[in-house]
């Protein structure tokens, strides 16, 4: 496929190429328009991909933002599913989001915020204007001893992607009735500037942690759910390809607004990056 790839795990475009057995499946041909998470193939114009990744996608869906819902709002939209009580929607709820200047966080903010629940998140210092002003959050610093006193026992949903102490202060601020959803994106963590540096040294240092924050989120916790983009995509292709589309038709609507700090060509992404 002649894919335009981005730094991460989600890439957007046109089949150039099949083999043998793909070409008399059927399931694709070349010029279909795709969108794909892969697992770090790097910033390429061509990347071998293979067929069970492929999303088809209309070829109308040209909109630039695609990009953005493939694993960030898809990651926020199936993240806020999971913690909804039989699909009601979160209208007057207390939603605190850890990490919510990333761009999983802010996904999280604009969808949970158009439902009408109240958002609380947390991010480093100097996105507080950004995400008071702009999203309408109300924000918190990213160590739990500063927000924990103030929203224990009060959140009727937490999404964390953090992860800073186990996930510990996220389950600890739920209501007796609500839901804390961890995402398995812990290594999003790494890219957050974390106030307190021994929390920096837990997630360098200390992978057994990490796993065993897993551990209570996936299998002991009772009001817990795990939720990992990947594993979505490979549990039902389906579901996961309609929800995309349905994401793909509000873009188009301007019903949702990825924000996108910058765009470049394919050529300056190692620049990018450094920067």
């Amino acid at each position: 496929a002649s894919l335009p790839s981005v730094p991460g795990f989600q890439v957007v475009g046109e089949v150039l190429f099949l083999g043998d057995k793909v070409k008399a499946s059927g399931v694709l041909k070349r010029g279909d328009r795709i969108a794909a998470l892969t697992n770090g193939y790097g910033n390429a114009k061509y990347i071998s991909l293979p067929a069970h990744d492929a999303i088809v996608i209309p070829s109308t869906a040209t909109h630039e933002d695609i990009i953005c819902l493939i694993s960030n709002y898809m990651t926020a939209y199936q993240s806020l599913k999971l913690a909804k009580k039989n699909g009601a929607p979160l209208t007057n709820a207390n939603v605190l989001i850890t990490g919510g200047s990333g761009p999983v966080g802010q996904a999280l903010i604009d969808l949970a915020s158009r439902e009408g629940a109240k958002i609380f998140t947390t991010a480093h210092k100097m996105h507080e204007a950004h995400l008071v002003h702009r999203l309408g959050a109300r924000w918190y610093p990213i160590n739990p001893q500063k927000w924990l006193p103030l929203l224990r026992g009060k959140m009727d949903v937490v999404i964390d992607s953090l992860c800073v102490d186990g996930y510990e202060s996220s389950y600890e601020a739920l209501t007796p009735e609500g839901v804390l959803v961890a995402t398995g994106n812990i290594s999003a963590a790494l890219d957050q500037i974390i106030e307190n540096e021994s929390f920096c040294n837990t997630f360098e240092s200390n992978n057994l942690k990490l796993w065993w924050s897993h551990v209570k989120a996936k299998y002991i916790w009772s009001r817990s759910v795990f939720y990992d983009v990947r594993e979505s995509y490979e549990r039902d292709p389906r579901m996961f390809k309609q929800e995309l589309l349905y994401l793909i038709c509000k873009l188009e609507k301007n019903e949702i607004r990825p924000k996108v700090a910058g765009r470049v060509s394919l050529n300056q992404v190692p620049k990018a990056q450094s920067l």
